[in-house]
């Protein structure tokens, strides 16, 4: 998904999630916070680093992906860096940090989210802004596992329907396999299969991790996922 089939992601993932609807729930922290310079982790594809660019932003981009980075660039002004988030390194530091649409999730360690929590820490000035959110474990915990899902996409020039089921789900780490299985009817009809493991989080250890790592914490929302929304306030403490 995030390599051969980036231009999939790119054409589907806009019916999935609302990013016009996801900067208006950014803009009330970014403007009360004073936030010119944005830093987007796992800025994919680059559909809400434009909008923040439209708006007035200095946003630069961080993927892992050179696929997704490279869409990206077709729409985007600001730098792209490609960047794995457990090593988050880049010049000077940000009013924000954005790290949205359930990216943390492939942190399948407390290692692997420590990591990226101590770069997004470097990466914010003193008081910056970090606005976080990752698959809510109370969800997770109640959800039914090893059904097909179906969706489908039709666009002027092809059809894609996209599987999924989730399964192999490990309570003791709250972890579980997604399977994707993607039809595209255009001039032919081929089949692509994906696979991955994604992690949920309970929020109280979301939030200490958060607290370890030199952030307090601002806002915390549930909803379809859990956000958090925290400020810069030290440097992480160590052996934590």
């Amino acid at each position: 998904m995030y390599t051969d089939l980036a231009w999939l992601y790119d054409r589907i993932y806009p019916h999935i999630f609302d990013y016009g609807g996801l900067y208006d729930a950014l803009a009330g922290f970014l403007e009360a916070n004073s936030c010119r310079r944005i830093l987007e982790v796992a800025c994919g594809t680059g559909r809400l680093m434009a909008i923040l660019e439209e708006k007035g932003y200095e946003v630069t981009g961080l993927d892992l992906s050179r696929e997704m980075l490279d869409i990206a660039r077709t729409r985007c002004a600001g730098k792209l860096l490609r960047q794995d988030m457990r090593e988050t390194r880049v010049e000077g530091t940000f009013d924000a940090l954005l790290c949205l649409g359930r990216s943390f999730g492939y942190m399948l360690t407390d290692d692997d989210a420590r990591r990226a929590l101590e770069g997004f820490n470097r990466a914010l000035r003193n008081g910056g802004i970090l606005i976080l959110d990752s698959f809510d474990a109370e969800i997770t915990r109640r959800y039914q596992f090893e059904i097909l899902r179906e969706g489908v996409y039709e666009f002027e020039d092809m059809k894609i329907t996209r599987r999924s089921k989730s399964s192999d789900y490990n309570e003791t780490d709250i972890t579980w396999f997604v399977e994707w299985e993607y039809i595209i009817e255009n001039d032919e009809r081929r089949i692509v299969r994906d696979k991955t493991r994604l992690r949920s989080y309970d929020k109280s250890h979301l939030q200490e991790m958060l607290l370890d790592k030199g952030f307090e914490i601002i806002r915390l929302i549930q909803g379809r996922e859990l956000t958090l929304v925290a400020r810069k306030v030290g440097i992480p403490r160590k052996g934590c």
